[in-house]
C-alpha cells in the first residue's frame, strides 16, 4: 500500500512502521505476524514483550508489538531509543511512529473525546489512509534538520 499511494514510494526512514500499522489497524491487533514464534516472545532493541494469554501462551508470538504497554519498557519508543539503543534497526524507527498511531487508536481518542473503540478505530484508519498516503518521510533523523520532517503527515 504504501509503495502505490500518493507519495509513490516507501516511506523513510522505515517503511516498517506504516506496514506494522496498516496491518494493525486492518486486523485490530497492535501484535505484527501473529503466530510467527511458537513459543518466544517478540523483542526489538531489548524492548521484550511480555504478558501471556489465560492459556499460557504468549500474548503476542509475533515479531513485533506495537502496543507499547505490551513491552518490558511499557514507555513509547523515541527517536532517540530507535537511534541509541536499537541501532537505527528499520524496525525500532518504525516504532517511533506506529506505536504514536496505535496510542491515538487505543488510548488518546477514547481519553480525550470519550470515543467507543468503533469510532475510534474508523477516526485512526482515515487519518492513517488518507495523511498517511502523502507521507514521504515519517521524521528527519538528521541533526541538521530542524524541521519535523512530516512531510504532509
Amino acid at each position: 500500500m504504501d509503495a502505490n499511494d500518493v507519495a509513490g514510494g516507501i516511506a523513510n526512514p522505515s517503511g516498517e512502521g506504516i506496514a506494522d500499522i496498516y496491518s494493525a489497524l486492518r486486523l485490530n491487533d497492535p501484535c505484527i505476524g501473529r503466530g510467527f514464534f511458537k513459543n518466544s516472545v517478540c523483542s526489538t532493541g531489548g524492548n521484550t514483550c511480555i504478558g501471556t494469554e489465560s492459556n499460557g501462551q504468549y500474548a503476542c508470538t509475533g515479531v513485533r508489538d506495537i502496543d507499547y504497554m505490551n513491552k518490558a519498557r511499557q514507555s513509547p519508543s523515541t527517536l532517540n531509543w530507535a537511534k541509541d539503543v536499537c541501532g537505527r534497526s528499520v524496525h525500532c524507527l518504525g516504532y517511533v511512529y506506529s506505536e504514536a498511531i496505535w496510542d491515538l487508536y487505543i488510548r488518546d481518542l477514547p481519553r480525550l473525546y470519550s470515543f467507543d473503540s468503533n469510532t475510534s478505530l474508523e477516526m485512526v484508519q482515515r487519518l492513517t489512509y488518507q495523511g498517511g498516503g502523502k507521507v514521504s518521510s515519517w521524521y528527519s533523523t538528521s541533526k541538521r534538520d530542524a524541521r519535523s520532517g512530516f512531510g504532509g503527515w
